[in-house]
């Protein structure tokens, strides 16, 4: 018999945050790579792909709260059955998909702006 884990805070508020989580440490991501390769004299070339693979990594760790939120919800022991943890799946699934949408936003911003042509 598998045992219920019981509810905690941190991990109600990382299943709750996960995706503005991930959204933030790929804007983070990119623009400070923007900014590091741009001052050590990279390719505009070298920044977009970094701010490709960036997006496309952020999405992909998102993705999965905002498809199946029942099983991050159980790992962070929300799926008691004495709670109802619908609600808290439901803002869950609407965070991330808001935060897909911001990394989406940020990715094409990177990509489409050459930020390095700016700053010579």
């Amino acid at each position: 018999m598998m045992r219920r884990r019981e509810p905690s805070t941190p991990g109600t508020l990382v299943c709750l945050l996960w995706g503005p989580i991930v959204w933030g440490l790929q804007f983070t991501a990119i623009y400070f790579g923007h900014t590091w390769f741009c001052a050590l004299g990279a390719s505009p070339g070298t920044t977009t792909a970094l701010a490709a693979i960036l997006t496309a990594a952020a999405v992909a760790a998102i993705l999965p709260v905002a498809w199946a939120p029942a099983r991050p919800a159980a790992l962070a022991g929300l799926d008691r059955r004495d709670d109802d943890p619908r609600h808290l799946i439901l803002v869950a699934r609407a965070i991330a998909l808001l935060s897909i949408i911001a990394a989406l936003w940020t990715g094409a911003a990177a990509i489409v702006v050459e930020a390095c042509e700016l700053a010579r």
